[in-house]
């Protein structure tokens, strides 16, 4: 019996450091701001103000190690220079800046979402005029052109300035033109709505050359990614909905020797808590090249949207769209197009459905719900949703912890005759564990039975911890601050910063330890009394919205085995 006990609790404590070493990691998700760029690097960037840049038409740079890529043919004679203007579309849920140069999105701040907790920064999905302003810029490539429009300027139908979208079904089309030295009328219309983070792209080409033509079409795009390996929570991804199945590469891994094909309805770049996404809607792309990531801190991906025949004089409109914001749930259903698919909370598919369903139940108690027409309301803080959920799963768990702690009640009930067996048969193990074993079903004792619990709130808990670190509702939301005791949880996506709540955790363990049963020596007991050790220290790196769980969790134990106690006293 010794040894099982034992074994028991090395398993749990393999289990627990198993867990943390593998999601510590390689599951990474609050993301950080970029690392700063090299010299380098910022030599390379545009500047700030408005520039004068001159249309240009180049071959595709590549990467760095980067899969090999036709050869650029002769360059088409350079118009003359163009000025670049900025026109910026607010709506409540974003800011959006877009050059004249090469018609790209150069920065989408969101409103709602700010880049540290005590920041009052917005995040912004792209480097303001850094590395990664590419959205969209194409790669226009036949047999006898090669070229790129991300320095050519084009013509705003709007002209320079700010577009405001206040109401919430408003929405704003801006059409940016221009044509190439070689008779190609590029025309990029982008609708912009003010309660969606979606952006309406239409890409319309129209040949004026004389003579019918096909260009091969790829759009670049690019992130600024963080790397430090110190911090599990950042977590930079290329995503890839390829043939209905999506397909996830971490940037740091990318070693630039994938190309997935197959019809491509999205690709993007994003964190655990952000995605800007291109989305191809009916006429999906056919590849995506993975390029290794530069010593600049520049992730980027090549989608190949394929060929494209261009009749002379005949205009060839495109329709796509840009998914440019949060990965939350009700954000990207609104945008459609299986974008809800890049919320992913485990590459298991069924711990990944067990934390799709504990959010689900965290948010129908943060937001409330209606019963015959009447609204009640919901919690509004996410601390306490979690406990909400805490007492539910426990309530589910009755039954198999009560019966439990009455099957260690009887092993405890058993030790006088335990030890009469253990000095009858002394000599003899083999005859003592027969014996034993005996004794456990004459009185119908599992000696696992006390073990049982704890193992099956294991899916439970790894599935939490998925929910938890890479929900988006969870990022930089409090639960209760008292800084004059030092209490203070002001983020449960990320660990207690004061380590009240692990230490709390860790005394509640001690106590619920001191209180159940012991079915062995006074040895096994103060081995028992070392979990909580190991569980405090896991636990200080763990998010605070976990570590709220177990402690709830360990004081409604405490009270269930006190409620057991004295059901045996009487």
């Amino acid at each position: 019996m010794e040894r099982n006990l034992i074994l028991a609790i090395v398993f749990s404590v393999v289990i627990i450091l198993g867990f943390q070493y593998f999601f510590q990691t390689f599951s990474p998700p609050p993301a950080k701001k970029p690392q700063e760029i090299t010299e380098a690097a910022k030599q390379a960037k545009q500047p700030d103000e408005p520039t004068t840049v001159a249309q240009e038409s180049v071959a595709p740079k590549a990467p760095a190690a980067a899969p090999s890529k036709p050869e650029a043919a002769p360059s088409v004679p350079a118009p003359s220079p163009a000025k670049e203007k900025l026109v910026t579309i607010e709506t409540p849920k974003y800011e959006a800046r877009v050059s004249s140069v090469g018609a790209r999105i150069v920065s989408f701040k969101l409103k709602n979402y700010t880049v540290g907790l005590k920041d009052t920064e917005p995040v912004n999905l792209f480097e303001a005029n850094g590395l990664d302003t590419s959205g969209p810029t194409i790669d226009f490539t036949r047999r006898d052109e090669t070229f790129k429009d991300e320095k050519l300027g084009y013509e705003c139908d709007a002209g320079a300035g700010k577009i405001s979208l206040t109401e919430a079904t408003s929405r704003k089309s801006i059409t940016f033109r221009t044509t190439t030295a070689g008779g190609l009328v590029i025309a990029k219309t982008f609708t912009f709505h003010a309660d969606s983070y979606a952006v309406d792209f239409k890409l319309t080409l129209t040949n004026e050359s004389g003579e019918d033509r096909n260009y091969l079409i790829t759009f670049p795009w690019r992130k600024v990614y963080t790397v430090d390996s110190s911090n599990r929570f950042v977590w930079n991804s290329a995503e890839i909905l390829l043939d209905g199945v999506l397909k996830d590469y971490q940037v740091a891994d990318i070693k630039g020797e994938e190309e997935p094909s197959g019809a491509v309805e999205w690709a993007g770049l994003g964190d655990v808590y952000f995605f800007k996404a291109l989305v191809f809607g009916e006429k999906p792309a056919t590849k995506v090249t993975l390029f290794k990531p530069t010593k600049e801190g520049l992730a980027e991906i090549w989608i190949r949207y394929g060929g494209i025949d261009l009749p002379k004089g005949q205009p060839v409109e495109n329709d796509l769209m840009l998914y440019l914001g949060p990965k939350k749930v009700t954000s990207l259903e609104a945008a459609g197009h299986n974008l809800p698919r890049a919320l992913q909370y485990s590459s298991y598919r069924v711990l990944d459905i067990m934390a799709e369903y504990l959010l689900k139940f965290l948010r129908f108690c943060n937001t409330g719900f209606e019963v015959f027409g009447i609204k009640v309301p919901g919690t509004g803080n996410w601390g306490i949703d979690i406990i909400i959920l805490t007492v539910f799963i426990k309530i589910l768990f009755i039954p198999l912890t009560h019966k439990s702690m009455k099957s260690m009640k009887r092993m405890q009930d058993l030790q006088p005759q335990m030890a009469k067996l253990k000095e009858k048969y002394k000599d003899d193990k083999a005859a003592q564990n027969k014996a034993t074993m005996e004794l456990f079903r004459e009185h119908k004792v599992n000696p696992l039975g006390g073990c049982w619990p704890m193992f099956l709130q294991f899916p439970v808990f790894i599935a939490l911890y998925q929910a938890l670190s890479y929900a988006i509702e969870l990022r930089h939301a409090p639960f209760v601050c008292l800084p004059s005791i030092y209490l203070c949880i002001n983020d449960l996506s990320a660990p207690d910063p004061y380590y009240v709540t692990p230490v709390l955790m860790g005394g509640t363990m001690v106590l619920q330890q001191w209180m159940t049963p012991s079915a062995g020596d006074p040895m096994q007991k103060k081995m028992m009394l070392l979990m909580p050790v190991f569980f405090t220290y896991l636990f200080l790196s763990f998010p605070s919205g976990l570590v709220l769980y177990w402690l709830v969790s360990n004081v409604l134990s405490i009270g269930q085995q006190l409620i057991t106690n004295r059901m045996a006293a009487h």
